[in-house]
């Protein structure tokens, strides 16, 4: 009984020792003769899981597009999205959020009323689910012009290659003139990329900076 009391007593001063020295102390340790090795691997825990590691996408740089001042094309703007696990519909929100200057270079192509409801990305296809407000026409902009701005602005990202669009749920195959059930990026409407092809010219236009493959989508709902 004597001896099992000894043991105990050591355990317990053996323990309190490493408490004062703190976890430094333990993975000194462990590291000896090249082990790495933390103290939450050690006991076993799965420090990667904890919520303050949560893996959450780093802020981006993404390319929006409006309407230039004449109505007639689309113009560039780069925007640095917050942190967020959802990309596509972090742009969608700030597309939709118009011009960050208001300066009149550049105009909204949409109502500041319009809303997101829904966005999923699958096989290529970004599907977008808008309030009805995206239909009623917005100051001088033509369907063309509104259709475009949210399509170039989706498939800048490698994981779309074309993008559907829905109201309140329910597929919008025609806007105006515009057929609207397989869109595609088209990139003569962007107002730089046209007066290079016209300088030099050429009807070849540059790839736009747009191209760049910013984040890979798992197929299914962003």
């Amino acid at each position: 009984m004597v001896c099992k009391r000894v043991i105990l007593i050591s355990l317990v001063i053996l323990l309190s020792g490493f408490l004062v020295g703190g976890c430094g102390t333990l993975d000194a340790l462990l590291q000896k003769n090249n082990v790495q090795e933390t103290i939450g691997n050690w006991i076993g825990e799965e420090t990667s899981n904890a919520p303050e590691q949560v893996n959450q996408a780093e802020g981006k740089t993404v390319t929006l597009y409006f309407a230039d001042s004449s109505g007639k094309y689309l113009i560039e703007e780069e925007r640095m999205l917050p942190k967020t696990l959802s990309v596509a519909r972090e742009t969608v929100i700030e597309w939709l959020k118009g011009p960050a200057v208001k300066d009149n270079s550049s105009q909204t192509l949409v109502s500041p009323s319009t809303s997101l409801i829904d966005i999923s990305i699958k096989d290529g296809v970004a599907t977008v689910d808008l309030s009805k407000e995206f239909l009623k026409p917005y100051q001088q902009i033509t369907p063309e012009l509104e259709i475009y701005g949210l399509v170039n602005t989706l498939t800048q990202f490698s994981t779309v290659r074309e993008v559907c669009l829905r109201i309140e749920g329910k597929t919008l195959n025609k806007l105006g003139n515009i057929e609207t059930r397989h869109l595609v990026k088209k990139p003569e409407l962007i107002k730089n990329l046209t007066e290079v092809g016209s300088a030099s010219g050429s009807n070849t236009i540059s790839d736009s900076p747009s191209s760049i493959n910013l984040f890979a989508f798992p197929s299914g709902s962003i």
